[in-house]
C-alpha cells in the first residue's frame, strides 16, 4: 500500500491536518508480514521511537491498522515507538473464513499463540520491554496472554475489552447456547443469523450508535475499504461466536484475573452495546493491579469518539503508559 514510505525517525513532520492524520499513516512507519509459529503471514506496521517508550497495539475484531492511523500520528507526535498488526484473518493478514468475508476464528489458541510471537517481536524491534493498548478482542485477548503469566508487557491500557458480550438481540446465555448448537450441527463456518459480508457505514445509523458519536470518524472506516477493498472483513460466524464464549469462560475462571501481575488501566464507556462493561467492572476488580475509567456518553471505539470524550481517554492511556 503506497502510504507507507521507510524513512528515518528523526525525519518525522507532524502532520496538523486533521482529515489527513485519519486517512494517512505517519511516513516513518514502515509495513512488514510477520510469519507466526505455523509460517502463516500476519502484517503489521512498525515506526521506531524518537523520544518515548514503544507501545503495541491490539486492534478489535475487523479491525485493521489503518483505523488507527490517527492513534499512530498521535504517538509519533509524542515521540513514542509503535508495532501495530492485523490479526490472522483480518486485514491485510491472510484470511481464515471459508470466503475472505467470513469472519471466521481459527481458534483463541492459536491467536494467543500469535500474540506470544508479535511481543516477541516488538520487544526485539524495540530494544526492551513494550507497554501495550489494546481494544475490544484485543484487549480480551491481552489479558488472557497476561494472565497465562507471559513478561515483556510493562503496563497495559484496556479499551473496551472484550470481557463479555452483549450478543444482541439474542443476549449473552440464549447466544453461547444457539452458538454451540450451531458449531455442533455444522454451521460454525457460517455468518450468524443477521449478518453478511460487510456494507459501507450509513451515518446516523444503530452501527455508528454503537461504535462512536462522531460521524467523521465513523466514516474514515468506508474511506480505507473504499480505497483498499482488500481490506473488509463480513461479520462473525457461529464459529467465532462460539470460540469467544469459550474464551471468555476460560478469562472468568477462578483465579485466571487474580494471578495478573502487570499493572492495569480499563477504559470503558459507561454503557456498551457491544461488549457487556458491567463484565468488565467485575474483571477489573478481581485484577490486584488495575484501575478503572468509565466515559459516560461514550460508544464502544473510545479512540474513535468525539474530541470532548477522545482527548481524555488518550491523556489518560498516555499517562498511564508513561507511568505517571
Amino acid at each position: 500500500m503506497g502510504v507507507y514510505l521507510e524513512r528515518m525517525a528523526t525525519d518525522y513532520i507532524p502532520e496538523t491536518d486533521g482529515w489527513v492524520r485519519r486517512r494517512s499513516v505517519p511516513g516513518i512507519a514502515v509495513q512488514n508480514f510477520v510469519l507466526m509459529h505455523d509460517g502463516w503471514p500476519v502484517r503489521c506496521v512498525h515506526m521506531p521511537a524518537r523520544d518515548g517508550d514503544h507501545v503495541l497495539i491490539l486492534t478489535g475484531r475487523a479491525d485493521f491498522v489503518e483505523k488507527y492511523a490517527e492513534l499512530l500520528h498521535d504517538l509519533a507526535d509524542a515521540g513514542w515507538g509503535a508495532t501495530i498488526f492485523d490479526w490472522r484473518g483480518q486485514g491485510l493478514s491472510r484470511r481464515i473464513g471459508k470466503t475472505p468475508q467470513h469472519g471466521a476464528s481459527p481458534g483463541f489458541g492459536v491467536w494467543l499463540r500469535d500474540l506470544r510471537t508479535m511481543v516477541d517481536w516488538a520487544v526485539e524491534q524495540s530494544g526492551g520491554p513494550v507497554v501495550a493498548m489494546a481494544h475490544s478482542m484485543g484487549g480480551h485477548l491481552l489479558l488472557r496472554h497476561l494472565a497465562a503469566g507471559n513478561g515483556t508487557i510493562a503496563r497495559a491500557v484496556l479499551l473496551a475489552p472484550m470481557v463479555g458480550v452483549q450478543a444482541r438481540p439474542l443476549g449473552s446465555a440464549l447466544g453461547r447456547v444457539l452458538a454451540r448448537l450451531q458449531v455442533v450441527r455444522g454451521h460454525g463456518d457460517d455468518y450468524v443469523w443477521g449478518g453478511g459480508p460487510w456494507r459501507p457505514g450509513q451515518g446516523g445509523t444503530q452501527r455508528q450508535a454503537w461504535l462512536t458519536s462522531d460521524p467523521e470518524r465513523y466514516q474514515d472506516e468506508s474511506w480505507w475499504i473504499g480505497h483498499y477493498p482488500a481490506l473488509a472483513l463480513g461479520s462473525v460466524t457461529w464459529g467465532w461466536l462460539d470460540d469467544a464464549f469459550g474464551s471468555i469462560s476460560a478469562l472468568l475462571a477462578p483465579g485466571v484475573p487474580e494471578s495478573i501481575t502487570t499493572p492495569l488501566l480499563f477504559l470503558i464507556p459507561e454503557y456498551d452495546q457491544l461488549v457487556d462493561s458491567g463484565a468488565t467492572r467485575r474483571l477489573a476488580a478481581r485484577v490486584p493491579v488495575a484501575s478503572l475509567e468509565a466515559y459516560p456518553g461514550a460508544a464502544h471505539e473510545l479512540l474513535r469518539e468525539a474530541n470532548s470524550i477522545r482527548d481524555r481517554v488518550l491523556a489518560a492511556a498516555l499517562g498511564f503508559l508513561a507511568g505517571a
